[in-house]
């Protein structure tokens, strides 16, 4: 009895691993799709990686252009299941879209086992630009007080912005603007210095000689620089001639 009893405990010990997996199967086969799990992921792409390839491109694509950028990178799907990339990670814009307007990135591995994958991204860009001043009228001719400098988000502005009111100051609006809205290239026009059936004034020669002025009646449209069809009352031909100020045309250049 007492050998037994004392046997007894050491073939205990012997079989204890036997009889806890062969009674627990359930642990077993909990662990070993954890363990597949582990090793499938020390082989895969980390989703951290991608989001930051996508903003440090986009971010250095913008690099120079705006007072501030912010960038985020928000459609990286973490339940990815890529082969990590086995060379370096490359950041793109896609559908040759410009980095302004760009809504994604793309990010691709060029190595053994290429992939590419688009990332949804945020960005917000920050920079002064011409404002109207107060409420500008179609039609309207704009004046330096019309207009001041305000910092916006690009992003928002549909159209190419001005930076300098240099560039807007004596052109006309094409479409109305409330006070404090972006003024682009959408918004304004150069002003009609000429319109149909408008008396002109028809200036012959070159500025250096003597100059030879007519009546004359325009035909067209003009705006400065414009070659328009007039006609010159006093000979009643028809001519080409070229707005040179307001109610003003040029022939014989």
């Amino acid at each position: 009895m007492n050998t037994t009893g004392g046997l007894a405990p050491a073939r205990a010990a012997r079989r204890g691993p036997q009889v806890s997996i062969s009674r627990r199967p359930g642990v077993v086969l909990l662990a070993l799709p954890l363990l597949a799990w582990a090793t499938a992921q020390a082989g895969t792409q980390s989703p951290e990686a991608i989001r930051e390839t996508a903003e440090s491109f986009l971010r250095a694509e913008l690099a120079g252009e705006y007072d501030e950028i912010q960038v985020e990178a928000r459609g990286v799907d973490g339940r990815l299941n890529l082969r990590a990339c086995d060379g370096e990670l490359e950041g793109f814009i896609p559908r040759g879209r410009s980095p302004q307007q760009a809504s994604t990135v793309g990010v691709r591995c060029a190595g053994e086992a290429p992939w590419t994958v688009y990332v949804r991204m945020e960005t917000t860009l920050k920079t002064e630009m011409v404002v109207a001043a107060r409420s500008l009228r179609r039609g309207q001719r704009i004046s330096a007080t019309d207009l001041r400098t305000a910092t916006r988000d690009a992003r928002r502005v549909r159209g190419e912005f001005y930076r300098d009111p240099e560039g807007v100051i004596g052109q006309e609006v094409r479409r109305g603007l409330r006070e404090g809205a972006a003024v682009t290239g959408n918004h304004v026009q150069p002003p009609l210095l000429v319109e149909r059936n408008d008396r002109v004034t028809i200036i012959a020669g070159n500025g250096d000689a003597i100059q030879i002025s007519s009546r004359g009646r325009a035909l067209e449209h003009g705006e400065e620089g414009e070659r328009i069809r007039g006609e010159n009352l006093d000979s009643g031909r028809e001519i080409q001639a070229r707005v040179i100020d307001e109610g003003q045309v040029r022939v014989g250049e």
